[in-house]
């Protein structure tokens, strides 16, 4: 079966035209991306029926006698009181299969409650390949629409619900997935459908394509400079065992507080920070702080604690709840008005990010832009920020900008960034702070270093570590190959 988009272009109230006109098929397992603000969410909610009140929708695509299923960004709450089946829809064998082979858990009885977040939020895409794979069961042609499932997912639920997704492709249901984590999507891919904005698109099968507005991901960027053929642009397998990737010798740069002429450290006791010993934060560096066993909610509590500590306050502050439906030049002004910086400045930082309009809520823009206006807000605050996975739902080339803004501009306070991409975390922070599982008791110490010494403690090392190279950048293997 084939879905044909023919002239799709979209409207949403309060944002004018958010994607067109577009045409393109939707055959076997079909990946839509593009930067941030293109329209790839906006095409899915046309195709899934769940635009906003108000939204105009022109063309046209093959939907009679289709069954779609649609599943948004939206996660399912942690702390409904339901079991795993219930929330599949099912405890039958195809349920059972699914659930171990994604997270490798068995047990379909347990307690939602007893799960964590991130295991939570894989939940609604397993139920729409369980809902799809039944309607081809019944010899209905599928369609099944994910609008970035696994932006709340750790690394490796990323890559076991890409895999389900091949599977179920396999299995005869067509598949539209917007996704921006190209190194797990690409390579389970049959097409690449990249939106440049303006209704221009561009179409190749997976193993043709190469990106027009995004950066490729390490691993595919070194296996083309190497010569590798592009069948093997992804494989790390085969990276790995190329000499210069074995042999390279990573760069080592100067601690943040040596390489600056006069800086100012905060010691945070032992008891405070929670880490097992007492550990000085570098006024003006980029902090990660990174849970072992994916705890989000522990290493948000211990960057907290960091945070009040460093502003010299009593006790950590709630987090920070966005108002959705206060235009953003508003909610500029007052943060910045309570908290430091140009509102207009931060505004046209975003911008360099996603595309962001001040009249806008924040509620009409997409979770990627979102994510950029409160990484710029934080960046023009004159406190202590803690940027929950600023990354998440950012494309490729945003997250590299983000990364290499975090890195390198002055600050005269310090972040702290709780993500679990190892990518981002490399690039974007001078030194990283492993938690320790907390099952390994209250005496276990975190790990506290630089990228470079640390990455081999991240639950999920970066792609060239995970190739077997000691390097964590690409330019430390090229460097030696010209």
């Amino acid at each position: 079966m084939t879905v044909s988009i023919d002239a799709l272009a979209v409207w949403l109230p309060g944002r004018g035209i958010a994607v067109g006109p577009v045409s393109f098929d939707i055959r076997g397992l079909t990946l839509l991306t593009g930067r941030s603000g293109t329209g790839a969410s906006a095409v899915a909610g046309a195709l899934g029926g769940v635009l906003p009140a108000g939204a105009l929708v022109r063309g046209s695509w093959r939907s009679q006698g289709v069954t779609i299923r649609y599943v948004g960004v939206s996660r399912l709450d942690p702390l409904l009181d339901m079991s795993v089946a219930e929330a599949l829809g099912g405890a039958g064998r195809e349920a059972e299969q699914l659930w171990m082979s994604v997270t490798g858990l068995e047990d379909l009885g347990a307690s939602m409650r007893e799960l964590d977040p991130a295991t939570c939020a894989v939940l609604p895409a397993l139920r729409g390949v369980l809902r799809a794979s039944a309607a081809r069961d019944r010899g209905e042609e599928t369609l099944l629409v994910l609008d970035q499932p696994m932006t709340d997912l750790l690394p490796d639920l990323r890559v076991g619900l890409a895999r389900a997704l091949r599977r179920c492709a396999d299995g005869g249901v067509d598949i539209c997935w917007v996704e921006h984590d190209l190194a797990v999507a690409v390579p389970q891919s049959d097409h690449v459908v990249e939106l440049l904005g303006g209704g221009d698109a561009v179409v190749h099968p997976a193993e043709q394509w190469s990106p027009r507005t995004l950066p490729l991901p390490p691993e595919a960027v070194l296996s083309r400079a190497l010569g590798s053929p592009r069948a093997a642009w992804w494989d790390l397998e085969t990276l790995g065992r190329h000499p210069l990737v074995t042999s390279a010798v990573p760069t080592v740069h100067p601690a943040f507080g040596r390489a600056h002429s006069s800086v100012t450290t905060v010691c945070v006791p032992a008891e405070r920070a929670g880490v097992g010993f007492d550990l000085d934060v570098v006024v003006g560096e980029t902090l990660g702080v990174v849970p072992a066993d994916g705890d989000r909610a522990r290493a948000l509590s211990v960057a907290r604690r960091l945070a009040a500590t460093l502003d010299a306050e009593g006790r950590p502050r709630p987090p920070l709840t966005w108002p959705a439906h206060v235009p953003l030049g508003r909610l500029a002004r007052t943060w910045c008005g309570a908290r430091g910086g140009d509102a207009a400045a931060a505004l046209d930082r975003a911008a360099l990010l996603a595309p962001v309009d001040h009249a806008r809520t924040l509620a009409q823009h997409s979770p990627g832009e979102r994510r950029a206006v409160a990484w710029a807000l934080s960046a023009a605050s004159t406190r202590t920020e803690v940027l929950d996975r600023p990354e998440a739902g950012l494309d490729a080339e945003g997250r590299r900008l983000m990364a290499a803004a975090l890195r390198s501009e002055d600050s005269g306070t310090a972040t702290l960034v709780v993500s679990h991409d190892p990518e981002f975390l490399v690039r974007a922070c001078h030194r990283l702070l492993v938690l320790p599982p907390a099952a390994d008791g209250p005496d276990a110490r975190a790990v506290l270093g630089p990228p470079v010494l640390v990455a081999e403690h991240l639950p999920h090392p970066p792609a060239l570590r995970r190739a077997g190279s000691r390097a964590l950048r690409v330019r430390d293997v090229w460097k030696d190959a010209r």
